[in-house]
């Protein structure tokens, strides 16, 4: 044991604090004291001994108090932020269990024993317990973080090491760094000498959750991203952008990472090791405690930014928490500060862009606490800039058909078609049921028709409707490469925008009761007109999109009474155009947390409904077809809430999750640079293989190369083959899949198909391969599905070993136990994926057969 790790390990106590600080009082307050104030001075220095604290951050009053994060982590510490100019607390502070006992001092009895020197044990205890409040402030986020379909991950530490650069090129990038920038260039100059530069490619893992970084990481360039496996979902966290940014520093507490790092682009960083660090330290005591003193403010730091990340997440707070880091941090800020100045850029849309260029711009060369700031804010505001360059490109698709001088109606509809799609690029939605979509054009696509939230209202009061829009753009432009024509309402006399617009689209005109009012003779115009220019455009063989309610409406409350006009015009035209029904939910909210959802419902022929044209039979079949249309409408929403994915403009779910482009890709490049393919063993699967972080050491000597990836079923390793083993040469191949295809709901049967067509793939590619699979594993978060598993595993092992004289590896039956348990110790905290434990039973499990097999190869050639 080394000397620092066995000075961690020195438990703080009471009677240890009474030996520091003798005249150290212990104070015990009842529930609801308040320990601080936002602003107030920090005058004492406490050690939590029992009891809770809650922490809240403070918006425009004490009423909107709103709490952050709850502690019980025994000799925690309160006052860290008398470390920190203007040494004021930057967060409220009560007692939350029915009372809380503190050992306390004055902050400058504190301050007083550090300058003294040769005191980093108590540095590094406060640095530890603090760093437990930080992760459960981090936890607390996830519950407002958005998750998506778990990814998992493997730590293959596939960097590039290359020339270091000049050790005064390293330190000026450390200046960049408000962690950094507050040693000696002495200090700087032997941190630079210690470091490694490291180029990664994107959806590289620098290092995994709940294990340790084993060193500093500096950021030169790129991006990484921060982010946290919750009950087999994946959250982010953040993402680190800012050149100089130090993170990783976990370690040096002996503490494991609460979140994983993997890079999102091409990534530079500096890696100072941990060893070599402790080695630094061990020379110089005295910049060991500088070192330890700054992390505590660093700590502290991000523990303020953790609060007011949740504040920023609760989504209607995340201007007024950008308000209050600036307000926080207005006496450390030079007076010219262009900061003093974003909250009121912030409040008007016309004025927003300015605000976001100011943040950019001092991202990049403001001060190191300017930097810090605006990176903390654009984070903070990540979603209402979204929404802020939604609203733009609204504005942008308004401008190019309401201001332009173009009488070309037909290509207004297609240039409006065109900058919909780009608005729409980076807003989940889904769009499922394209089979049902006719192959010809000339059709009536009805809709429910959603209100639009007023915050995408444009300065002229106008509305982009979005539901109408992107039926146009995405499903029919998508498809016919034409937009189609709308019915819309006339306007009334104030909206010039209005109607200028939709005349510049070439639409048909209808008065509904939002329209001016008017005269029955003018309405039955109207009407008369829209029968006529609607059968023209049919005949035309145009798709019309219609919404037979004629007003809009919030999801939960659509649609609203059908009217007759769309479903009359479709019975008498001739040829009878197919009416295809549409169903929308959620355009009524605004981008972000909400996925946009449309379905495609099969289409018909009236005539086939109603059994003749009149008024009395086609009322009736709308009432009834009313009901069933309702009846989409909840199905949808429920649809909607079950497809709990983060997509970027996902339009189907049969398309291959974009998740794992970059994936795929690191595969093939994996293969593309072994040193040599010559008895090569590639193991092929889901994320049990993917996590497999040393198999290369695990099963040494033999060759080996992990391809699995994370999720896949035997549905997409069969998609995926071709692509992935296009430069690979294996003598072996072991599979691993079938997990994800039980919990999707496939039957033992199923997946026996899916493993026979991927068999048979491998085959055509590879007619002397030998085939080995892996049995399926129990898991605790799947226990429900064991006995699918066990009868899916006899039906694998049957076909393996009787008809394809093929190996079947048993781990099952050593992950179990003798009353189909799933033993717990094998497992990560999700419960589904193995931990080292695990992997260790594994490599003995499979090792074994490996050798078994090639002894049993060595006697038949003999």
């Amino acid at each position: 044991m080394t000397h620092q790790t066995r000075l961690l390990r020195q438990e703080i106590h009471t009677e240890k604090l009474k030996e520091y600080f003798p005249d150290g009082a212990i104070k015990t307050y009842q529930k609801g004291y308040a320990i601080s104030y936002i602003h107030k001075k920090v005058n004492t220095f406490r050690w939590l001994i029992e009891g809770s604290i809650n922490y809240y951050i403070s918006l425009d009053s004490p009423e909107s108090d709103i709490l952050v994060c709850q502690n019980s982590e025994p000799f925690s510490t309160i006052g860290l932020n008398g470390f920190n100019t203007p040494k004021r607390f930057t967060y409220k502070a009560t007692v939350a269990s029915a009372k809380a006992t503190f050992f306390e001092i004055p902050f400058k009895e504190l301050d007083a024993y550090l300058k003294k020197g040769h005191q980093n044990v108590l540095l590094k205890n406060i640095g530890a317990k603090l760093y437990h409040v930080l992760r459960t402030a981090l936890l607390k986020q996830t519950e407002l973080l958005s998750p998506v379909r778990f990814q998992p991950f493997v730590e293959d530490r596939q960097f590039f090491i290359s020339p270091v650069s000049e050790q005064e090129e390293i330190v000026s990038l450390m200046r960049r760094s408000p962690f950094l920038d507050y040693f000696e260039e002495k200090s700087l100059m032997a941190l630079a000498a210690l470091a490694e530069r490291r180029e990664y490619e994107p959806d590289e893992v620098l290092y995994v959750q709940d294990g340790s970084s084993n060193g500093l990481f500096i950021l030169i360039h790129g991006e990484v991203t921060i982010k946290r496996i919750e009950n087999t979902i994946e959250i982010k966290q953040r993402s680190i952008k800012n050149s100089g940014f130090v993170f990783g520093w976990s370690c040096l507490l002996k503490e494991k990472d609460i979140c994983s790092a993997i890079t999102n682009t091409k990534t530079s960083a500096y890696f100072i090791p941990e060893c070599d660090l402790m080695k630094l330290f061990q020379k110089d005591d005295a910049f060991e405690g500088q070192f330890y003193q700054r992390l505590l403010w660093l700590m502290g730091n991000q523990l303020n930014a953790a609060f007011v990340r949740y504040v920023g997440l609760l989504g209607k707070h995340s201007l007024q928490a950008v308000y209050q880091l600036i307000k926080n941090n207005k006496s450390r800020l030079l007076l010219s500060s262009p900061l003093h100045q974003v909250p009121h850029l912030l409040k008007s849309m016309t004025t927003k862009q300015l605000a976001y260029d100011a943040l950019l711009r001092l991202l990049k060369n403001g001060t190191a606490l300017e930097r810090h700031i605006a990176s903390l804010s654009l984070e903070l505001l990540g979603e209402d800039q979204k929404e802020h360059e939604f609203v733009s490109g609204l504005q942008h698709i308004y401008e190019n058909v309401a201001e332009k001088n173009s009488e070309d109606v037909e290509q207004n509809r297609k240039v409006c078609a065109e900058l919909t799609t780009k608005v729409f690029k980076n807003v989940p939605y889904i769009i499922e049921g394209w089979e049902n979509l006719p192959e010809n054009t000339g059709n009536v696509f009805i809709y429910n028709h959603l209100i639009n939230d007023p915050h995408y209202t444009l300065n002229n009061n106008f509305q982009i409707t979005l539901d109408s829009h992107f039926l146009s753009a995405m499903v029919l432009y998508k498809k016919y490469s034409e937009p189609g024509i709308r019915t819309v309402r006339i306007g009334q006399g104030q909206e010039y925008g209005h109607q200028n617009y939709y005349n510049n689209l070439g639409y048909i005109n209808v008065y509904t009761k939002e329209s001016e009012q008017t005269s029955s003779n003018k309405k039955e115009q109207a009407r008369s007109i829209f029968y006529s220019e609607a059968t023209k455009h049919l005949k035309q063989n145009y798709n019309l999109i219609i919404s037979p309610e004629g007003t809009s409406y919030r999801t939960e409350e659509s649609p609203g009474p059908f009217k007759m006009g769309a479903f009359k015009l479709a019975l008498h035209t001739e040829p009878e155009p197919y009416i295809v029904p549409i169903v929308m939910v959620n355009f009524d909210q605004r981008i972000g947390k909400n996925l946009y959802y449309c379905v495609i419902k099969e289409p018909f022929l009236l005539s086939d409904k109603v059994p003749s044209k009149s008024n009395t039979d086609l009322f009736a079949f709308m009432e009834q077809y009313q009901k069933q249309y309702s009846g989409y409408v909840k199905q949808a929403i429920e649809r909607a809430e079950q497809l709990n994915v983060s997509s970027s403009g996902t339009d189907s779910l049969e398309d291959p999750p974009t998740i794992w482009c970059n994936e795929i890709k690191r595969l093939k490049r994996r293969v593309s640079k072994l040193p040599t393919q010559e008895n090569l063993i590639a193991f092929y699967g889901s994320s049990s293989v993917r996590l497999w972080v040393n198999m290369k050491r695990d099963l040494s000597p033999f060759n080996v190369v992990n391809l699995g990836f994370g999720g896949s079923t035997f549905a997409w390793c069969i998609h995926y083959f071709d692509e992935i083993f296009t430069e690979a040469n294996p003598s072996k191949i072991v599979l691993y899949a079938g997990e994800n295809d039980l919990n999707d709901g496939k039957t033992p049967q199923e997946v026996l198909s899916g493993c026979m067509e991927l068999v048979e793939l491998i085959k055509n590619k590879y007619p002397e391969v030998e085939l080995a699979l892996i049995s399926l594993k129990p898991s605790v978060e799947r226990e429900a599905l064991i006995p699918l598993i066990m009868e899916t595993n006899l039906m694998l092992s049957k076909y393996f070993i009787s008809e394809l004289n093929a190996q079947y590896i048993n781990v099952f039956a050593q992950m179990i136990t003798t009353d189909n348990r799933p033993i717990p110790e094998l497992y990560l905290s999700d419960g589904l994926h193995l931990n080292k434990q695990g992997y260790a039973l594994w490599s003995t499990a499979i090792k074994k057969a490996l050798q078994a097999a090639d002894s049993l190869e060595l006697e038949n050639q003999m």
